[in-house]
């Protein structure tokens, strides 16, 4: 929007976005989930995953969500988006606050010396449906969420095609490249995801590196049902 009097007309009738929002719901996995297996995996999940990102049931009044910010240090993931407006673009704050948004919801970077920087762990409905995962698209794949050991530093996807699905590791097919983006052909850099940039690691959330095949195996059996 470009100026003050869009956004107040905007945000007039947002409310009923708001309210039709509230009523979308993740899509349904399309593929065959093992049920027996997926029981297997909510268990896995209940114990590893659910303090962070929740529970899930049949019914919305069932569930939880415990909406809590993980420190930097504690998940271990790319600190650039949280420290964007504490490090990076403090005049940002300023902007924002004085801004229409800031009369709606403040933006108070927190005191690093006394403070918690992190990130907040989403609720995974539909989370098969998501990839690339992580909160800068840098994991293609559940699998390899759950197993970092086998994230590719340089990747591309395979092709554009929404209906390419990786159903084994659940998320996109891509191609381990072996170079760097900058040495890539000048017209293939755009499709690169090269993890040595900056703000693009894929490190951290390494949780479920503890757990065995199998156990992840059923975990992403779970997740597929969400």
């Amino acid at each position: 929007m470009d100026t003050i009097e869009e956004a107040e007309r905007v945000d007039r009738f947002f409310v009923a976005i708001q309210s039709y929002i509230r009523t979308v719901r993740a899509p349904a996995y399309p593929f065959d989930i093992d049920a027996d297996l997926a029981e297997e995996g909510k268990g896995i999940f209940t114990t590893h995953c659910a303090g962070c990102h929740g529970t899930y049931a049949d019914k919305e009044e069932d569930e939880t969500y415990p909406n809590l910010l993980i420190p930097l240090d504690v998940v271990g993931t790319d600190p650039v988006v949280a420290n964007a407006g504490v490090i990076h673009a403090p005049d940002l704050v300023d902007w924002y606050n004085d801004s229409f948004y800031g009369q709606i919801t403040r933006f108070e970077p927190v005191d690093l010396a006394t403070g918690v920087v992190g990130y907040t762990p989403p609720p995974l409905d539909g989370v098969w449906a998501t990839a690339p995962f992580l909160h800068n698209g840098s994991v293609p794949t559940l699998a390899q969420v759950l197993d970092s050991s086998t994230r590719p530093d340089v990747w591309r996807r395979v092709d554009y095609d929404s209906r390419n699905f990786d159903e084994e590791e659940v998320g996109w097919p891509h191609e381990v490249l072996t170079i760097a983006q900058v040495d890539a052909p000048e017209d293939d850099q755009p499709h690169i995801y090269d993890t040595s940039h900056w703000g693009q690691s894929n490190a951290g959330h390494t949780y479920g590196d503890g757990l065995t095949d199998a156990e992840r195996g059923a975990l992403i059996e779970y997740l597929k049902s969400l």
